[in-house]
């Protein structure tokens, strides 16, 4: 009685007769959720197509400014090495031509020395002239 009620439960007169309907009009709409389903796949490969070719597109431009921060980068460190040896020279030639200048203001005090003492010196053979004279 237990086993005919559960089945009267789970398999009744009505339920039975719905379900044989959902599985008929379901065999018969088949073909048509099929053909539902390929164009659905068919749309999702165009669109991963389509998603793939975007993707590469995006590499290939990602690769290009890579390169090109990459070439600008060493013209860059290229540039900088220049203006470093550049500096180095500059600095080379402002030693030594402040060298130079020591040696020249050194020089110029000598000539002033001397050019006083000759002056002096002349002066004194101008008084001993005159005193001569």
């Amino acid at each position: 009685v237990q086993l005919q009620d559960r089945n009267e439960r789970l398999y009744g007169p009505g339920d039975l007769q719905e379900r044989m309907g959902k599985l008929a009009g379901s065999k018969t709409d088949l073909p048509a959720r099929m053909v539902f389903s390929e164009e659905e796949k068919l749309k999702i490969s165009k669109d991963l197509v389509d998603l793939q070719i975007e993707t590469n597109k995006m590499k290939e431009q990602y690769e290009t400014e890579n390169f090109e921060l990459k070439n600008m980068i060493l013209a860059l460190e290229n540039r900088v090495l220049e203006l470093e040896l550049c500096s180095e020279k500059v600095t080379g030639e402002r030693d030594a031509l402040r060298e130079r200048l020591h040696a020249l203001e050194t020089s110029r005090k000598e000539l002033a020395d001397e050019y006083i003492i000759l002056k002096s010196n002349y002066l004194a053979l101008g008084k001993e002239l005159e005193q001569e004279v």
